[in-house]
């Protein structure tokens, strides 16, 4: 074989192994390795996450009667107590001596109203006051009866009789009158107007309403004389008399009315009376109060619970059982005010969880909800909760987002949960029923279109699939992808239909 011929051969073996290096590396790289995840058809439970902590939600605080010092205090913090059980003893001395002022506060305002009750008129003198006005009401009454009669003309011409001649006036003045205007009317109207002579007809009528306007003014005149000769029968001296003694009769009931408003006004001493009234009963609440708040020198639990110093924390205390510790904030000789609490009384047996929803989940959040609870001091447990009240006034959480407090009660179940620990909260809002869902992880979106990828024969392929509800993890599936099937989980974002790939 001929040089030329042996260097052709050897140049094609080199192209052809520089061929297959070049086809290994080009074909070695494209394979990307990849997670997997199936499909899976199971509940889909949609939830709200929120952080929180730990709060004791039913509690009383247990204040001082009156400013002073503690004499002694019978409890430990976190001693659990029953209703009744004495707290703390206050010292008694200075409230002693309030209780001797209001005392003698007290008998001196009760003196001085019996003193001015002392200067007021007697009963039997209101009484023999009463007595007289009721004597000259009775007279004035008879006088003015006197004077009615004498006006009547009792004994003399009536009153009935007066009236009927005073109404057969008023008939006679009205006939008389009608029957001027028609003998008028006719004379102007009718007779003058006609010409002369005048026929006899005329003449006729005109003396017929002369006639009758001549009898009804004599009429009048009889009417007018029988009621002038009817008024002058009154006995005016009579009636002159009556009037004045009935005047007279007023005079001494006014009289008599004045000088018992005076006795009475002189009994209620009204101005003074009503002074040392009021001052009385402001001594004897005085006098009530420091009473009650010596009683309440035994300071006692108003119910059962666990027992917190006033300036404690309150993380010391467990949910569930009573721990010993000491306050910074109590001490027996202290000072103490009504201002401020000197214990609080919490029920723990099943605390609250206080949860920050954010505004835009709260309109999701209903009373009754389901949900767990996660503490940072237990991270290999949750607690079964439930949703009891939603707050309706915002909180600006850490980040400045705007949140609103929803509260959760559940059961310590033993655990030695602590007020204010930290944690968080899931909280079940739906519950979609055998729903296929993949891993969030697997979803991509291109424009409108959601799709993912799946491995078919070594090979990254895109399936176009429509999607249902989401969760923090999982994805509902309603069309495009069946139970079982798998889709890439990880490096999809930088997948292409097509690429070559390998399950880890």
């Amino acid at each position: 074989m001929s040089k030329k011929i042996r260097a052709r051969i050897a140049l094609t073996l080199v192209l052809i192994v520089a061929a297959a290096a070049v086809a290994f590396a080009i074909t070695g790289s494209d394979i990307e390795t990849v997670e997997v995840a199936e499909a899976t058809r199971e509940d889909l439970a949609v939830l709200v996450s929120a952080s929180g902590q730990v709060e004791a939600d039913d509690s009383i605080d247990v204040y001082p009667p009156t400013a002073g010092t503690i004499a002694s205090i019978e409890v430990t913090e976190g001693d659990r107590v029953t209703a009744g059980q004495v707290l703390a003893f206050m010292d008694t001395a200075p409230i002693e001596v309030q209780v001797a002022q209001a005392q003698a506060a007290y008998e001196g305002a009760m003196a001085q109203r019996d003193a001015i009750s002392r200067t007021a008129p007697g009963a039997g003198d209101i009484e023999a006051a009463e007595a007289a006005v009721a004597a000259a009401r009775t007279a004035y009454e008879a006088a003015d009866a006197a004077y009615t009669a004498a006006v009547s003309g009792v004994g003399g011409v009536g009153s009935t009789e007066i009236a009927q001649a005073e109404a057969a006036v008023t008939l006679a003045r009205t006939v008389a009158e009608a029957a001027q205007a028609a003998y008028d009317a006719y004379y102007e109207n009718v007779y003058l107007p006609a010409p002369e002579p005048r026929d006899a007809a005329l003449e006729s009528t005109l003396t017929t309403l002369e006639s009758a306007r001549d009898q009804t003014a004599a009429s009048l005149d009889e009417a007018e004389e029988a009621l002038a000769t009817i008024s002058t029968g009154i006995a005016q001296a009579d009636i002159i008399s009556a009037r004045m003694a009935r005047d007279q009769a007023y005079a001494a009931y006014l009289g008599a009315s004045s000088q018992r408003d005076a006795l009475i006004r002189g009994s209620d001493l009204s101005g003074a009376r009503s002074s040392a009234d009021a001052a009385v009963a402001a001594a004897e609440a005085a006098l009530a109060y420091a009473k009650q708040t010596l009683d309440r020198a035994e300071i006692v639990a108003p119910r059962d619970g666990i027992v917190s110093f006033a300036g404690s924390s309150g993380t010391s205390l467990l949910a569930g059982a009573g721990v010993p510790a000491v306050s910074a904030g109590l001490s027996e000789g202290g000072p103490v005010t009504p201002a401020a609490p000197l214990f609080t009384i919490m029920d723990l047996s099943e605390p609250v969880f206080r949860a920050q929803i954010d505004e835009t989940d709260i309109a999701r959040i209903k009373p009754g909800m389901n949900a767990e609870v996660a503490l940072d001091g237990f991270a290999a447990r949750t607690f079964a909760a439930e949703v009891e009240r939603i707050g309706i006034s915002s909180v600006l959480t850490v980040t400045g987002g705007t949140a609103f407090p929803v509260w959760l009660r559940f059961r310590a179940d033993g655990e030695p949960v602590l007020l204010g620990m930290n944690g968080s909260v899931e909280i079940e809002i739906e519950t979609i029923g055998s729903a296929v869902s993949i891993p969030v992880e697997a979803l991509l979106e291109d424009r409108a279109t959601a799709y993912v990828y799946t491995v078919r024969d070594g090979r990254a392929q895109r399936v176009d699939i429509e999607i249902g509800t989401m969760t923090d993890t999982r994805v509902e599936v309603l069309s495009g992808l069946a139970e079982g099937e798998t889709v890439i989980v990880s490096g999809v974002g930088d997948l292409a239909d097509g690429a070559r790939v390998e399950v880890e």
